[in-house]
C-alpha cells in the first residue's frame, strides 16, 4: 500500500517529460504551426519555460529528455579550458547543430539572423523575437536584435567552457532555476571602442574584444587609453586583466543557470554556495550562517560590519549600493525617487521590481502584463504561482521575542508579526535610518532581533560627531546650472561645471552654511573613549568633539 500511495519522484518526472512532449506534437499546435510559425514557436518557447519551472524544484542539472545534450563534461588541463573539447550547441529552433570550433560556430549563429521575421501585435506594432530556446527576448529595433543573436554565440561559447570547468575545477552542479539560462542583458546601442582616438562601432560582441585586444598588443607603454581612465600597468597581463572592466567580457559561464563570470574562481564560489558541507562547513560567529570555505566567510562576514554611513542620517551600511538604496528611499523627494509610473493607475515605483510587484497585487494580472511589459500573462502567472510555492516552504522560520519571559515566550512564523509586538508591547524603536528590526537565527533555531550594530571606526566617529535626528529630505532649494568644461583624455574623464543660475541663489547657499555653522558650535560634545583591559586598567584613551 505504501509504494502505491507515495509516488516515485523518477517516475514522477518522466510522466512529467512525457506529457510534455505529447503537448508539443498535439494536432492542434501542428496546424497553428502551419498557420503561423513565428506565434508558433513564441508559444512553444513559452511552453518550455513553464517546464522548467516546474522541474526546477528537481537537482538534475537541465531537465533531460527535452532536446538537451546528455554529454558528459571532459576535464580538459586548467591552461587549455577555453580552448580544448568545446561542445558548443546552437539553441536555435529546429536547428540544435553542434560545434567545436568557435568561429565556425559563429557564422553558423548569424546564418539565423535572417530566420528573425517581423511579428505585428494586437496594437500594430512591428516587433522582433528571438527564436533562441528559453530566451523569449522581443525588440521593435532589428540592429538591437542582431547583437543580441550575436551575445548567443558568444555565451554558448561560456556556457561549453563552464561545462568542462565541472569536471576540470571538480565542482558539484547547479541547484539553480534553469528556465532563465539563455536570457541575455539587452543591447540598446552598439559596442563602441571608447580608446582614445577611435570610435569604432560593433555589432558583434566577439569582434569587439578582438577589436580592443590589438589596442593592447600595440600600447607601448602599457597604459589604459580608454577614455576617462588613464591607468599604467607594468605587465600586458594585467592591462588585458584591466581592460574586463571597460569591455565587460566574461570568461566563463554557469552551464545550468547560465550565469557568466570574470574568472573561474566566480564560478567555484557560485557553486560552493550552494552545496555546503555541514561536517566541513565554516560558520559565521554572528549569524550561524554556514559557508563552504574560509573565503566565503571572509566574504561573509562583511554583510555584518557597516563601512559607509549616510550624510543626512545615522543609517549605516555594508555597501555602496546598500546607502544608494537608503538614500533613494528615504531621502530624495518622490518626484526624483519614483521614476517608474504604472500606466494603469497613477502610481510611481522607485525601482522596476517596485513595479512588478504593485501590478501583481493591484491590477489584473492579464491586463497588468499585456499592457505593461507585452509579454504573455500565462508566463507571468506561472512565474508568480513558481515564487508562491517557494515563499511557502520558506515559510517556516519561527521568530521569537527575547524580551518575553521565556515561560511565556512569544513565537512568530513571520518576522513583521513580531515587529508588531515588540513595537506595541515593549515599546522598542529601531534607530533614525533604519527602517525596520533585523533578525538573526539563535543557536536554538529560533529567530531573534538582532541588537547589536557593527560598524567601522570611521562611519562610528562621524556619527557620533554630528547630531542624530530623524530623516531628512533632499528638497530642491535651489536651482543650478550644468556645462561641459573639457573632453575626455587618456588621464582624465569628461569634465563638467556646476553653478547655480544666478548670484541671489548664491547668496541665500551662503547664509545657509553660516546658520548651520553657528547650530554646530552650540551642540558640541565632548567623549572621551578609552580602552581597557581585563583588570580595569586603561590602556589607550582617545577625545572625540
Amino acid at each position: 500500500m505504501s509504494d502505491d500511495l507515495e509516488p516515485n519522484p523518477k517516475r514522477v518526472r518522466l510522466l512529467r517529460g512525457m506529457d510534455w512532449l505529447k503537448n508539443q506534437n498535439s494536432e492542434t499546435k501542428k496546424s497553428q504551426q502551419n498557420k503561423n510559425d513565428i506565434q508558433f514557436i513564441i508559444q512553444t518557447n513559452a511552453d518550455r519555460k513553464k517546464f522548467l519551472l516546474n522541474a526546477a524544484e528537481d537537482e538534475a542539472s537541465v531537465p533531460a529528455g527535452v532536446n538537451e545534450s546528455s554529454v558528459e563534461p571532459k576535464a580538459v588541463p586548467l591552461n587549455r579550458l577555453r580552448l580544448d573539447k568545446l561542445h558548443m550547441e546552437c539553441e536555435w529552433h529546429t536547428c540544435r547543430k553542434k560545434s567545436s570550433d568557435y568561429e565556425e560556430f559563429q557564422k553558423h549563429i548569424q546564418t539565423h539572423i535572417s530566420d528573425v521575421k517581423p511579428v505585428v501585435d494586437k496594437n500594430e506594432s512591428v516587433e522582433y523575437a528571438c527564436l533562441w530556446d528559453v530566451c523569449g527576448h522581443i525588440t521593435p529595433d532589428f540592429n538591437e536584435m542582431v547583437r543580441h543573436i550575436n551575445y548567443h554565440a558568444y555565451h554558448a561559447k561560456l556556457l561549453a567552457i563552464g561545462f568542462n570547468g565541472r569536471a576540470t575545477l571538480k565542482l558539484v552542479r547547479c541547484r539553480k532555476d534553469s528556465s532563465k539560462r539563455n536570457q541575455l542583458p539587452k543591447f540598446i546601442g552598439e559596442h563602441v571602442c571608447m580608446w582614445t582616438g577611435c570610435q569604432l562601432k560593433y555589432s558583434s560582441i566577439q569582434a569587439f574584444f578582438d577589436h580592443i585586444k590589438q589596442h593592447i598588443a600595440h600600447s607601448e607603454n602599457l597604459q589604459c587609453s580608454w577614455a576617462g581612465c588613464g591607468a599604467i600597468f607594468n605587465r600586458r597581463t594585467f592591462l588585458t586583466i584591466h581592460m574586463r572592466i571597460h569591455t565587460r567580457e566574461r570568461l566563463i559561464a554557469c552551464y545550468h543557470c547560465g550565469v557568466h563570470f570574470t574568472c573561474n574562481r566566480k564560478l567555484c564560489d557560485h557553486l560552493r554556495r550552494q552545496n555546503v558541507n555541514p561536517n566541513s562547513a565554516f560558520a559565521c560567529s554572528l549569524c550561524g550562517t554556514l559557508c563552504a570555505t574560509e573565503y566565503l566567510l571572509n566574504e561573509h562576514a562583511r554583510q555584518h560590519v557597516s563601512a559607509y554611513v549616510c550624510a543626512l542620517c545615522d543609517m549605516s551600511a555594508p555597501t555602496p549600493a546598500a546607502l544608494a538604496h537608503h538614500v533613494r528611499y528615504r531621502h530624495l523627494p518622490p518626484a526624483a525617487a519614483r521614476l517608474h509610473a504604472c500606466q494603469l493607475c497613477a502610481y510611481r515605483a522607485v525601482t522596476q521590481s517596485d513595479l512588478r510587484k504593485h501590478l501583481r497585487r493591484t491590477h489584473n494580472k492579464e491586463k497588468a502584463v499585456k499592457k505593461a511589459e507585452g509579454s504573455d500573462p500565462d508566463d507571468f502567472s506561472d512565474d508568480s504561482d513558481a515564487e508562491s510555492k517557494l515563499r511557502k516552504k520558506k515559510s517556516t522560520k519561527k521568530y521569537a521575542c527575547h524580551l518575553c519571559p521565556e515561560k511565556h515566550m512569544k513565537i512568530f512564523s513571520r518576522g513583521y508579526r513580531l515587529t508588531t509586538h515588540l513595537v506595541k508591547e515593549h515599546g522598542a524603536q529601531w534607530p533614525h535610518g533604519h527602517s525596520r528590526f533585523r533578525y538573526q537565527i539563535s543557536e536554538d533555531g529560533m529567530y531573534r532581533l538582532t541588537t547589536t550594530r557593527y560598524e567601522v571606526l570611521e562611519v562610528f566617529k562621524k556619527i557620533v560627531d554630528r547630531d542624530s535626528g530623524p530623516n531628512e529630505l533632499l528638497t530642491n532649494k535651489f536651482e543650478f546650472k550644468l556645462q561641459q568644461t573639457a573632453e575626455p583624455t587618456e588621464t582624465t574623464p569628461r569634465q563638467f561645471e556646476i553653478a547655480f543660475k544666478n548670484e541671489t541663489e548664491m547668496e541665500k547657499f551662503e547664509k545657509t552654511i553660516k546658520n548651520d555653522e553657528k547650530k554646530d558650535d552650540k551642540t558640541k560634545v565632548e567623549i572621551v573613549m578609552c580602552d581597557v583591559d581585563e583588570e580595569g586598567n586603561i590602556i589607550r584613551s582617545e577625545v572625540m568633539n
